[in-house]
Parts: structure tokens; C-alpha cells; sequence
């Protein structure tokens, strides 16, 4: 494919060529139209002698057609009507041959100027010299005119003519290249950048931009081609906005059927020993197993506490479900978190009481919009946590602190620590880190994955570390 620079030198090129033909042509042709020019100034000449004729042919008359002659530049013969010579002005007087017209000269060539008027070429014989001449009589037919001037001064004139052409012609080609080459570097370069630009584009890169400021349509086209960019930008973003949240949608969707499935099994499975349970000693009542009043009523206190037990893991189970699915919405409103931690450490008074545990509350007044009854559900779950998993020490830290610009909680409990595999897995739902626990532990998994969907409602963070001899759980809020 061809360049625009080129098809721009090309056409100048051209261009210049068919200058340079014309030139030619009009040279070849300048001869024959220099001629007819030149025969009509000698016809115009030949029609003021005949004026000055109308007089008689005296000292008088003659003086007046040499200052004529003379300021023309011109050759005149007059002869009269016998064909002698009757004048013959200074710019001829060198030749003294004084002679019959019809053996002086001979017609070489003739040119039709007009129907009225037929220039000669002629040879003067005495002289050997050609002319363009113009013959013409008086209205009276006393005298013939010949007014003549020499062909080679018209050749001269035309060889001047030619070179002065050729020495302008040569310098505007050189000129006229030089410009072209110039006007179609600074015309294709805002040219290029636009292809450069659009070729970009073409590939979905938007970030290169059209700065041509040359105050015509190219700058108009650039601009055109950046609002285009643009556009194009704009119309992928949204619909890769769009897309995204169609795949969110259908991610949630999968989510929330995968939970389904889950939630389903996971139910099935922590309720199956319960049942079990509350199943075999029913039985057992009803086949009059227990015989004496201590045994009935211990079976009756054992169908009672898994039938709390079941009530207790189904509501985890909804609530968990509803967090998971994001189907539940928080209320928030100011609380002072020190208040919300004595409330809530006030349920697990007869479980410190008996574990004999030591609770130390390094708590301060610190407000904060939160919903109360989900942040007392995390409190609750992280204090049921340490108090199950505490050790012999019976050491339970309950500490608040500000932290840039942030609320922080922790939950320390003397105890194990927690095997660094499981540091991640232990937020997960159903999740024991050790799997040889029956269900009489009463812990299913589901209180930390209960407390990590409430943070994360909450815009907040939680966490676990390994302390020495112990464990700290922690949720950090805005406050």
C-alpha cells in the first residue's frame, strides 16, 4: 500500500512533468504565435505609413517615416507603382542596390494571419537575409509597402524567451519538491498518529490520545477518534461492569445452592446423634428399661438436655444459614462496648463460678454504632469458646482498646494452642480440629463461623493467635 507522502511526491511530480510538456509545447508552438503577434504589430505599422502616403512623397515625408522607422525598430521599402524603389530607410542604407521589387526578394513562406491578412517570409537577395515582412498598397495604388523585420531577431526572441522559461522552470522544480516533501512530512505525521491511535484502539488500548493541533478537519477527525475512544472505553466498561455482576450473580447462585446442599447435610448429620439419643432412651422408657425412679428420671434429664442441646444447633444452624446466604440485614445503633461486655459476661456467671475460672476486664467507655444483639452474639460465642477450652490455669482476659481509629476486642484464654494448620480452617462451619470429639462435646463449628459472617456485615476484621500457654480470639470495628 502505498504512503500518502509518496502519492503526495507523485503527484507533484507530475505535476511538474506536465509543466515541463506544456513549456515544451509552448516552445515548439511559440514561433508560429510570436509570428501572428508580430504581423499584426506590422499590419498596425503598415496602416500608419499609408496615412503619412496620403501626402505626397517628399523630403518632408520621408523624414517623418525614418523618425517612424526608426523608433519601431523596423525595415521599410516603399516602391512605386512602375516597382522602382521609392524609400528605403536608414536601417537598410548599407545596401545601395536600388532595383526592381520582383528581383529582390523571393516568398519563402506564408502565414495566414486573418482573411485580411497574409504575412511573408522572404529572402532579400541583396542582403541574404530572411524577413517577416508585410506587403500592402497604398488605397490609391501609387505606392507598394514592405514592411519587414529580420526572422532572426524573432528566432533570438523566442530563444530568449525559451531560456528565460527553462531557468524559472528549473529552480520551482527544485522548489516545488523541496515544498512537497516538506508539506507532506508536516501533513502525514498528524496522519500517522491518527493510524497509530485508531491502530491502538483496534487492539482495545484506550489509553493513547490524539494532540494534533492543526486547526482544520485532521484536528476535527482527532477529535472525533478520542470521543470515539472513549465511547468504546466506556461501553466495554460497562459491560464488563455488567458481566462481572452477572457472574456475581450466578457465583451467589452456586453459592447459595452449594449451601443449600450443605446446610442440608450438614443438618441431617449434626442432628442424626440427638435424635439417636433422644430416640434410644424414649425407647427405653417405653420398654420399662428403667425400673427404679432414679433411673427414669435420668433418662428423662437425658432427653431433656438433647432435646436443649437440638434447639440450641438448630438456631446456630438458621442463623449461620442466613448470615451465609445474605438474606439478613444489621440495625445498628450507639452502644458502649464496655457495658455490652459486663451484660454478656453476666451469663456465663455460674460456669465461671463452677471452673473456678479468674476473668480480668481490661475494658474502657468506647462508643460505637454497631447491632447490639449480633456484636453480643459474638461476645457470647468468643467467651463460650475460651471457657470451653480453657485449661487448669482458668486464666480468662477480656481487653478493649482503641487502635487506629479502630475498636479492638480480645479474648484470651489459658489453654492449648491451636495447631498452625488449622488457624485458617477453625472459621469454617461444622469445623472440629479434633475429629475424634463425639457429639457430647457440644461443639459443632458453627459459633466462630457464626461470629466471622457478623464481622464481615460489619465492614470489621477478626482473628486468632497463639499466645504464650494460651489463645487470643480478636474482632477489630470502625469506630
Amino acid at each position: 500500500m502505498k504512503s500518502i507522502k509518496n502519492k503526495l511526491l507523485t503527484g507533484i511530480i507530475l505535476i511538474n512533468s506536465m509543466m515541463l510538456v506544456g513549456i515544451l509545447i509552448f516552445t515548439i508552438s511559440f514561433k508560429d504565435i510570436y509570428i501572428k503577434y508580430t504581423s499584426l504589430q506590422l499590419d498596425k505599422f503598415s496602416n500608419e505609413i499609408k496615412v503619412i502616403l496620403n501626402e505626397s512623397l517628399d523630403e518632408n515625408t520621408s523624414n517623418k517615416l525614418l523618425k517612424l522607422t526608426e523608433s519601431k525598430g523596423l525595415n521599410l521599402d516603399i516602391y512605386n507603382k512602375e516597382g522602382n524603389l521609392a524609400f528605403k530607410n536608414r536601417m537598410s542604407m548599407n545596401n545601395h542596390m536600388m532595383g526592381k521589387m520582383k528581383n529582390k526578394y523571393e516568398v519563402v513562406d506564408k502565414y495566414y494571419i486573418n482573411r485580411d491578412l497574409t504575412s511573408y517570409i522572404i529572402h532579400e537577395n541583396s542582403e541574404n537575409i530572411e524577413f517577416l515582412s508585410i506587403i500592402s498598397s497604398t488605397d490609391d495604388n501609387l505606392y507598394t509597402i514592405v514592411i519587414k523585420t529580420p526572422i532572426s531577431s524573432i528566432e533570438n526572441s523566442i530563444k530568449i524567451a525559451s531560456t528565460f522559461l527553462i531557468i524559472i522552470f528549473i529552480p520551482i522544480i527544485i522548489i516545488s519538491i523541496i515544498m512537497a516533501i516538506i508539506f507532506s512530512i508536516k501533513f502525514t505525521k498528524p496522519i500517522r498518529k491518527l493510524n497509530e491511535v485508531t491502530d491502538k484502539i483496534s487492539n482495545l488500548d484506550f489509553n493513547e490520545r490524539v494532540d494534533i493541533k492543526t486547526n482544520d478537519e485532521i484536528e476535527k477527525l482527532g477529535q472525533s477518534i478520542n470521543k470515539l475512544s472513549d465511547k468504546i472505553n466506556s461501553s466495554l466498561n460497562d459491560l464488563k461492569y455488567k458481566n462481572d455482576e452477572l457472574e456475581v450473580l450466578i457465583k451467589n447462585k452456586e453459592k447459595q445452592e452449594n449451601l443449600r446442599r450443605e446446610f442440608v447435610s450438614s443438618v441431617s448429620h449434626e442432628l442424626k446423634t440427638p435424635i439417636t439419643v433422644i430416640s434410644g432412651y424414649a425407647l427405653g422408657l417405653k420398654s420399662n428399661v428403667a425400673k427404679s425412679y432414679e433411673d427414669r428420671e435420668y433418662y428423662i434429664d437425658v432427653i431433656y438436655e438433647e432435646s436443649e442441646k437440638m434447639g440450641v444447633l438448630v438456631k446456630d444452624l438458621l442463623d449461620l444459614y442466613k448470615l451465609e446466604s445474605k438474606t439478613f440485614s444489621i440495625k445498628k445503633e450507639q452502644i458502649n462496648i464496655k457495658d455490652l461486655i459486663i451484660e454478656t459476661i453476666r451469663n456465663f456467671e455460674i460456669k465461671i463460678k463452677e471452673k473456678d475460672i479468674n476473668v480480668t476486664l481490661n475494658i474502657n467507655d468506647i462508643y460505637i454504632y454497631v447491632d447490639k444483639i449480633r456484636i453480643q452474639q459474638v461476645l457470647y460465642n468468643f467467651i463460650d469458646n475460651a471457657i470451653h477450652h480453657i485449661d487448669n490455669k482458668r486464666i480468662l482476659n477480656i481487653t478493649t482498646y482503641r487502635c487506629k481509629g479502630n475498636l479492638k476486642v480480645s479474648i484470651y484464654n489459658s489453654g492449648e494452642n491451636i495447631e498452625d494448620e488449622y488457624l485458617d480452617e477453625i472459621w469454617d462451619s461444622f469445623m472440629r480440629i479434633n475429629k475424634s470429639r463425639t457429639y457430647s462435646d457440644n461443639r459443632v463449628g458453627l459459633g466462630l463461623s457464626i461470629i466471622r459472617e457478623i464481622i464481615n456485615l460489619h465492614d470489621g476484621k477478626c482473628g486468632v493467635l497463639n499466645k504464650k500457654d494460651g489463645v487470643e480470639f480478636w474482632f477489630e470495628l470502625k469506630l
